[in-house]
C-alpha cells in the first residue's frame, strides 16, 4: 500500500453529519475515500454523485476489512462510537471520530490507551480548533494581543431541535454533551486554564417533545476557570434563524468576536478600534473546520507530529458536560477533577 500518496478511508455511517463529512473530503487531495458503511441504502445512494468508485457496505466491519483502508471517519450515533473505535483500531487503522468518543469518559481514556499501544491515531472531532475564526482567536490569546483573558462567552444555538429519538439523553447525552461539549472543550483550550467548577441552570421548556425524552431544550451554565476567570455557556434548540455559533473573549487590554453567521469572521478590539483579524475570515467556518481537521488527521496518519485533540479531550469536555447537566438539575456546584495533564493555551 502506497504510504506516500493520498490517505485511504472509510467513512463510517453517512446520517446528517457523515454525509457533511464525505461532502468535505471529496474536495481534498490528501484523503481518497474508498469505502463507505451505513445500514441506510438510500443514504449512501444519496453520495453517489460525490462518493464515485468507493465500495459501499451495510456494516462497518466489511469496510474494516478492506486491504486498501488505513483510516477511518466514524460519524455514527455516539452509543455506537467505543465499539467502532475498537474495531477499527484491532483492524490497524487510524481513526477519526466525531464527538465524544464515548458517552463515558473513563471509556474514553481507556480508547485512547489503546490506541497508544496500537501506535493509531485516534483524533476526536472537535473542529472548531481547526476552523480559521476560532484559530486566529486562539493565536491572538496566545500572543497577549487582549491580556489575560477574565471574561468568556460561548453560544451555540441550533435552529430547531434533532429528532427525539436523538435527544434522548441515553443515546446523545442530552444537549449539554451533544452540543456542550464543543463548548467546555473551547473554554479550556482558548483560555489555557481549567474548568474547576461549575453551576447551571435549565430554562422554561419550548419543545414538549424534547422535556418527553428526558432533556432540556434551552441551558445555561456558568464554568469558573483556574487563575479566576468565568465562562458563560447557553445553549439552545430553537432559535429558528439557524445553527449559530459565537464566541467572545473579554481580556484585559480588549476582546475577540468570533462569528459563524452569516459567515466566519474573528474580530479584535482594543483602544484603537476594532478590526477583522488577518486570516479569518472564511465563507463557512464550519466546513473549513472540518476539512482542517480531516488535513490534520491525515498529516498524523502519515507520520507528522499534529496538535490535535484525543480521547483525554474528549473526555475531559464530557466530564465537564456531565457535570454541568447535573448542576442543572440539582441546583448543586459542581467541583471538577483538575486534568490529567496540564491545559495548553
Amino acid at each position: 500500500m502506497d504510504s506516500t500518496g493520498p490517505l485511504r478511508l472509510a467513512v463510517i455511517g453517512v446520517g446528517r453529519m457523515g454525509s457533511f463529512h464525505v461532502r468535505q473530503l471529496a474536495t481534498m487531495p490528501s484523503i481518497d475515500v474508498v469505502a463507505v458503511a451505513d445500514a441506510s441504502q438510500p443514504s449512501i445512494d444519496a453520495l453517489r454523485d460525490v462518493i464515485g468508485g468507493a465500495v459501499s457496505f451495510v456494516d462497518a466491519s466489511a469496510a474494516f476489512a478492506q486491504t486498501d483502508v488505513e483510516a477511518c471517519l466514524i460519524a455514527t450515533p455516539t452509543p455506537t462510537h467505543p465499539a467502532l473505535v475498537r474495531a477499527a483500531l484491532a483492524a490497524g487503522l487510524h481513526v477519526l471520530c466525531e464527538k465524544p468518543l464515548s458517552l463515558d469518559p473513563a471509556e474514553s481514556d481507556a480508547l485512547g490507551t489503546l490506541a497508544r499501544d496500537a501506535g493509531k491515531v485516534l483524533q476526536v472531532g472537535f473542529w472548531r480548533r481547526f476552523s480559521p475564526p476560532w484559530q486566529r482567536a486562539r493565536d491572538a490569546i496566545v500572543d497577549g494581543r487582549i491580556g489575560p483573558p477574565l471574561m468568556v462567552r460561548l453560544s451555540q444555538w441550533d435552529a430547531d431541535p434533532p429528532p427525539l429519538s436523538f435527544c434522548d439523553p441515553a443515546v446523545s447525552g442530552g444537549l449539554a454533551v451533544d452540543c456542550g461539549v464543543h463548548e467546555f472543550d473551547l473554554a479550556e483550550w482558548l483560555t489555557g486554564c481549567a474548568v474547576e467548577r461549575v453551576r447551571a441552570w435549565s430554562l422554561p421548556p419550548v419543545d414538549g417533545g424534547v422535556s418527553s425524552t428526558g432533556d432540556v431544550d434551552n441551558l445555561v451554565a456558568v464554568l469558573e476557570l483556574a487563575g479566576g476567570a468565568l465562562a458563560t455557556v447557553d445553549l439552545s434548540r430553537n432559535c429558528r434563524y439557524g445553527d449559530d455559533v459565537r464566541t467572545e473573549i473579554l481580556g484585559a487590554r480588549g476582546a475577540i468576536l468570533v462569528d459563524l453567521l452569516p459567515s466566519g469572521r474573528a474580530r479584535i478590539g482594543d483602544a484603537i478600534g476594532i478590526k477583522v483579524l488577518d486570516g479569518s475570515l472564511v465563507d463557512d467556518a464550519t466546513a473549513a473546520g472540518v476539512v482542517n481537521q480531516a488535513a490534520a488527521f491525515a498529516a498524523a496518519a502519515r507520520g507528522a507530529n499534529v496538535d490535535a485533540p484525543g480521547a483525554q479531550a474528549s473526555a475531559r469536555a464530557t466530564l465537564i458536560a456531565h457535570a454541568v447537566r447535573h448542576a442543572a438539575e440539582t441546583g448543586a456546584v459542581v467541583e471538577i477533577p483538575a486534568p490529567q495533564e496540564a491545559v495548553r493555551p
